[in-house]
C-alpha cells in the first residue's frame, strides 16, 4: 500500500468507515511506515481537540447574534443602486449602440435646395449675375445670357 492511500484510509478510519480487510491492510502499513504512524498521531491529536463536549455559549450570546443578523438584513441604498445598475448599464449601452447605428445607416440623403436657399447657404450675392447682365453692351450676348439662364433648371445642391 502506498502512503497516499494509507492516509486516505487513515482519515476514514477515524470516522469508523473501514471494513475488516482494508483495516488490517492499513494496520500492517502503519507498523511498517514511521511517517504514516506520525500522521496517525497528529490526526489523533487534531480529532481529540476538535471533539467538543456540551459547551454553553457566553452570556448574552444570542442577543448579540440577533442584533448582528438584523444589521446585515437592513437594506442599504447602495445595494439597491448596485442591483439596479447591473441591469441598467447593459440596456443603456445596447440602446446607445442602436441609436448610433440608426444615425449611421439612416442618415438623410441630399435634399434639393431652392435657389434662394442655395444663395443663403453659400453666402453669395444674388445681384452679382444681374449686374453683369445689365452691364453687357452687346445685344447678342445679353440674349444668350437670358437663354442660358432660363435653361438652368437643375437646383443647386448643398
Amino acid at each position: 500500500m502506498k502512503c497516499q492511500d494509507a492516509e486516505k484510509r487513515l482519515l476514514r478510519s477515524f470516522d469508523g468507515e473501514l471494513e475488516g480487510a482494508t483495516k488490517t491492510e492499513l494496520d500492517g502499513h502503519l507498523k511498517a511506515c514511521p511517517g504514516c504512524r506520525k500522521k496517525q498521531s497528529e490526526y489523533g491529536v487534531l480529532l481529540k481537540n476538535l471533539k467538543i463536549e456540551d459547551v454553553e455559549p457566553l452570556p448574552y450570546f444570542w442577543e448579540r447574534l440577533e442584533t448582528k443578523l438584523r444589521e446585515r438584513e437592513r437594506v442599504e441604498p447602495w445595494t439597491i443602486w448596485a442591483k439596479w445598475s447591473r441591469r441598467a448599464v447593459p440596456v443603456a449601452l445596447a440602446l446607445l449602440l442602436l441609436f448610433i447605428g440608426g444615425l449611421a445607416f439612416f442618415s438623410p440623403g441630399e435634399e434639393d435646395l431652392s435657389q434662394s436657399e442655395a444663395l443663403l447657404l453659400r453666402n453669395d450675392n444674388p445681384l452679382a449675375e444681374t449686374k453683369t447682365f445689365f452691364e453687357e453692351t452687346r445685344l447678342e450676348k445679353k440674349n444668350m445670357m437670358i437663354i442660358f439662364a432660363a435653361d438652368e433648371k437643375v437646383p443647386a445642391r448643398r
